[in-house]
C-alpha cells in the first residue's frame, strides 16, 4: 500500500562433494557486503560455536570470479549448516526498496 518494503537478498550457493565430504561453494554475495568482512565474520562465528559442523574456510576468489569454499565434517548436515550461516552471517540480508512514483498529470 505504502510502496515501502524490504526485499530479502541471499548469497548464491551451490554445494560440491570433496574428498567424501560436502562443501558449500559461495558464487554470490548480496548487494553492499564486502567479500573480506563476510569471510571473517563466517570464521568468528565457527569459533564462537554458533555456526556447528564446519571443518574448514577458504577464499579461492581469484580473476575469474569469487569463491569461498566451507568444508563440512562427515557428520555435519548440509542444510542445516547452511541455514546456521543464514542466520548468524550477512549470507542473507534485507535490502529496504521505496518504490513510490508520482502522477504527473
Amino acid at each position: 500500500m505504502t510502496g515501502r518494503g524490504q526485499v530479502v537478498v541471499r548469497a548464491r550457493t551451490e554445494t560440491e562433494e570433496i574428498k567424501g565430504t560436502n562443501s558449500i561453494i559461495v558464487t554470490e554475495i548480496p548487494y553492499m557486503v564486502n567479500k573480506s568482512q563476510l569471510v571473517e565474520q563466517i570464521a568468528e562465528c565457527i569459533k564462537v560455536r554458533s555456526v556447528e559442523g564446519v571443518a574448514d574456510l577458504r577464499d579461492e576468489s581469484d580473476r575469474d570470479g569469487m569463491r569461498i569454499v566451507i568444508e563440512l565434517k562427515k557428520d555435519a548436515i548440509l542444510d542445516v549448516v547452511l541455514n546456521q550461516l543464514y542466520k548468524h552471517t550477512r549470507l542473507l540480508t534485507n535490502f529496504g526498496v521505496n518504490m513510490l512514483g508520482r502522477d504527473f498529470l
